[in-house]
């Protein structure tokens, strides 16, 4: 029998020890061999287990088993014998006579008989974490003292296992996310909230030439730019924005702030695809302007034509529609060289612009098509707001858009609403509709160039456009230092905006360079 006051002094002494190390392994490997010294027994087995009593890490008594063995030898302990008993019972038992006992089950391959045994779970807050079991050849060996000093040491051994198992969880998954982001074919990196680069993954470390961490971001080429980079998005409800690097690469970068750790940012190479746009745009340029002369030769020649009284009706029908599609085309080269123009930054000289009275005047252009659609306008338009920066032709083509399309897919005697306002350094526009509506992956897509939602054109065929509209808009917008918006519910309606910044000096200054 073991005395009160030894126990005592082994389970401290056992807590003490345990606490030394947070590797689970290790930590497994010490409870079960101080407690096989402690109580004396010939052998033992530890069972950790899972939230629904799986075991999933163990060290067995008999450890030169084959896998296929170990399972099965731990399927029956659980299922059949002690251990199993004891987990479903949630408390502690001793098999003084394991020869005799119904609860202890002989395994088949075991060649040394078990006399006694003592099977304890490891409780941690209610549940139980693991089964510690202890073997002795000798019937009678172990006896109630053995059970509680065994108890004990299995309490202090729960907190360590739970301890080293959640420093395990973390470690590995910490382990594996280094890895992943590691892999990552962009560059990653973290910027912590004093502007070091706390972390560079191995493609920034290669892409960026970041040779070390810990050092201002300011010291790897291209920082300066990336710092004004970030402290611009930080300021943005966008978190993304286009950054060309000091070797003339242009990389997408986006961030996601982390509270009191820093920045992550994410830099996406997109130098090639911009070469492939600046190629298409040239091609499309050239194009236009190759096009422009035949096809006013066409709609000049059918205009002669339709002088001709001699034409028969069929024949005036069908110069009729000559002039129409002639007219759409030129519509189409014309809104592709006016885009074309924009990105390379002929949009017109920044300048204050009242933007109110440039959306009352092209309401006036739009009067005799709302009355038409016998449409209810709504406007709200203060006349007292600041001024914005842009161009008032480019601001004008801007609201032209939102509401040429506004009362396009706006149904018979339907409702248009026009509203700027104010909301600090910036001023809103709003146009609203209660058209077909347009679903979120649509929306992702409506200021590409040539776009036009699938969905909607189905239910108005009727309805002409070239699906250049909205990609000058954000050009325009977006060449002013703006940012176009768009919320839509399909069966309800769509608000389309922009958002432009308040003219200042500075505005001038920007537009300048």
């Amino acid at each position: 029998m073991i005395g009160y006051s030894t126990s005592a002094d082994v389970i401290y002494k056992v807590a003490r020890q345990l606490n030394t190390s947070l590797d689970l392994d290790e930590v497994l490997g010490k409870v079960l061999k101080l407690t096989v010294e402690a109580t004396e027994a010939e052998r033992g087995s530890l069972f950790l287990l899972d939230e629904v009593g799986q075991v999933t890490r163990h060290i067995l008594s008999r450890p030169n088993q084959s896998p296929e063995v170990s399972r099965r030898n731990i399927k029956i302990a659980m299922t059949q014998g002690l251990a199993g008993w004891v987990y479903r019972h949630h408390q502690g038992a001793l098999a003084s006579d394991a020869v005799t006992d119904d609860r202890w089950v002989q395994l088949p391959d075991d060649k040394e008989v078990t006399g006694s045994a003592v099977v304890v779970p490891l409780l941690y807050q209610d549940r139980i974490n693991g089964l510690l079991v202890l073997h002795h050849q000798e019937i009678h060996f172990f006896d109630e003292s053995h059970l509680a000093l065994t108890a004990g040491i299995a309490g202090q051994a729960a907190i360590a296992v739970e301890n080293a198992r959640l420093f395990t969880q973390v470690r590995d998954e910490r382990e594996g996310l280094h890895t992943l982001i590691n892999a990552m074919p962009i560059p990653v990196l973290e910027i912590d909230t004093n502007n070091y680069i706390a972390f560079a993954n191995r493609t920034a470390q290669q892409s960026l030439l970041v040779k070390k961490v810990n050092v201002p971001l300011e010291a790897i080429e291209g920082g300066d730019q990336l710092k004004l980079t970030l402290d611009e998005l930080r300021n943005r409800t966008e978190n993304h924005i286009e950054v060309r690097w000091p070797d003339e690469r242009v990389f997408s970068v986006s961030i996601n702030n982390l509270p009191r750790l820093g920045t992550v940012v994410a830099m996406n190479d997109i130098t090639y695809l911009k070469e492939l746009d600046a190629m298409k745009s040239q091609f499309v340029e050239t194009v236009s302007h190759d096009l422009k002369n035949p096809l006013s030769a066409i709609m000049g020649f059918a205009q002669l034509l339709q002088l001709e009284e001699t034409l028969s009706e069929a024949g005036d029908i069908g110069l009729t529609k000559i002039l129409h599609s002639a007219k759409q085309i030129q519509i189409l080269i014309e809104d592709l060289l006016d885009l074309a123009k924009i990105e390379a930054g002929l949009g017109g000289q920044a300048e204050p612009c009242n933007l109110p009275q440039i959306a009352k005047n092209v309401l006036t252009d739009f009067k005799p098509r709302v009355e038409e659609k016998e449409i209810t306008l709504i406007a709200h338009l203060p006349p007292q707001l600041p001024m914005v920066s842009g161009n008032t032709l480019r601001l004008s083509q801007v609201v032209s858009n939102f509401v040429s399309n506004a009362i396009k897919y706006t149904p018979q005697s339907g409702q248009i609403g026009i509203e700027v306002s104010q909301a600090d350094s910036e001023i809103w526009l709003r146009v609203s509709d209660n058209g077909p509506g347009i679903s979120p992956a649509g929306q992702s897509q409506l200021f590409q160039k040539f776009y036009r939602v699938p969905e909607i054109q189905l239910s108005h065929r009727g309805v002409e456009g070239t699906g250049l509209g909205l990609s000058i808009v954000k050009a325009i917008v977006e060449g002013y230092g703006g940012r176009v918006l768009v919320e839509s519910e399909v069966g309800v309606g769509s608000i389309f905006g922009c958002v432009l910044p308040i003219w200042s000096p500075q505005s001038e200054s920007d537009a300048a360079n």
